[in-house]
């Protein structure tokens, strides 16, 4: 199995950058080296500087540091965060990524703080934290989370940058770069095409701590005690209708009809989520697998034969329509026609 590379291109662009900046500015004392890199020249009122076609100066600021640590931190994060983006979204995402936080992350500290005089990558790896902790939490479809433990850390951080003890921070910066994270994921999530559902993932593309394996026992167990939740909807009498495709997704549109989606705990969810991948089995031939790594196991289904091809589980909140409704049988058919798309385009198959 190939494993990825273990660095981004983009990354390392970055970092260079503001290592080269960082020795030219003598960490920040070169005040008059500085003046082009700020997003105002301390001299000039406003944003005249940017109006008059100097727009450089929106990002720059990301690229400026005052101390050792503060760029250290910033590039370790960098090199981390980066990587998965570019790894999951591609570096054109990562670069426009980096781009839309660094400029409104930067604008933010500016207008609240009216002061040109602050820098440093903080509010672009907020943001790409923020993007990988949402999207995480909202797509099961994406390969990237943040463990709590980060989660906590950098929540935790944030707030402690405001409390003044850590000396002058560009604490708006920080917040707006999250923020910009946090609603671009959920976007991102909650307006991708229905099309979409079925993202082709093969080998090549798990981390070097994650491995495709075959269900455990303890797996088995948790499917099965999801299933019979959706099962024991039917009577007792009617119950065999759930041994078919249609029996199942019937059950699904009934249940979602009975309550809302949002108004379900998470465990129903993930029964419907179960129950319409079993459906999916039984109409496309395809298997139960399960993507194992540090963090979680995360179920998935695999093509049989060669080539590999893994999908993602269909989250339940896509088996709603824009109007709120259960279109469960509309949304299936789709999934299903893009799953044979996606097996057809395969022509090479995995070393």
């Amino acid at each position: 199995m190939q494993k990825l590379k273990p660095y981004s291109i983009t990354s390392i662009a970055l970092i260079g950058i503001c290592i080269v900046v960082a020795l030219l500015s003598r960490l920040g004392e070169s005040e008059e080296f500085l003046r082009t890199l700020f997003i105002a020249d301390p001299d000039h009122p406003g944003l005249s500087d940017v109006l008059s076609g100097q727009i450089w100066r929106l990002i720059t600021p990301i690229f400026i540091h005052f101390n050792f640590m503060h760029i250290i931190f910033n590039m370790l994060w960098v090199w981390d965060l980066g990587r998965r983006i570019d790894r999951e979204k591609g570096a054109r995402f990562y670069i426009g990524f980096v781009v839309v936080s660094a400029v409104v992350s930067n604008l933010a500290q500016y207008v609240v703080s009216q002061s040109p005089f602050f820098g440093g990558m903080s509010g672009v790896v907020y943001g790409l934290f923020g993007y990988l902790w949402i999207r995480g939490r909202l797509d099961k479809n994406f390969n990237t989370g943040m463990r709590k433990e980060t989660v906590h850390m950098m929540l935790a951080w944030l707030v402690l940058c405001w409390t003044g003890l850590l000396g002058p921070i560009a604490n708006w910066a920080h917040l707006a770069g999250l923020l910009v994270g946090v609603v671009w994921a959920y976007l991102e999530t909650r307006f991708t095409d229905v099309t979409n559902i079925a993202q082709v993932a093969d080998p090549t593309r798990l981390s070097g701590k994650q491995n495709l394996v075959y269900l455990s026992s303890a797996d088995i167990l948790n499917i099965e005690a999801q299933r019979s939740w959706v099962k024991e909807h039917y009577l007792p009498d009617a119950q065999h209708k759930f041994d078919t495709a249609t029996g199942k997704l019937h059950i699904i549109d009934a249940i979602l009809r009975q309550k809302p989606l949002a108004a379900r705990p998470q465990q129903e969810q993930d029964a419907l989520e179960i129950v319409f991948a079993d459906a999916l089995v039984q109409e496309t031939g395809l298997g139960w697998a399960t993507i194992d790594d540090d963090d979680r196991r995360t179920l998935v289904l695999v093509t049989a034969d060669a080539p590999l091809v893994i999908f993602g589980l269909v989250p339940a909140t896509r088996l709603l329509s824009d109007k709120g409704l259960p279109e469960v049988a509309e949304v299936f058919a789709t999934t299903v026609q893009s799953i044979r798309q996606m097996m057809q385009e395969r022509a090479t198959p995995v070393p």
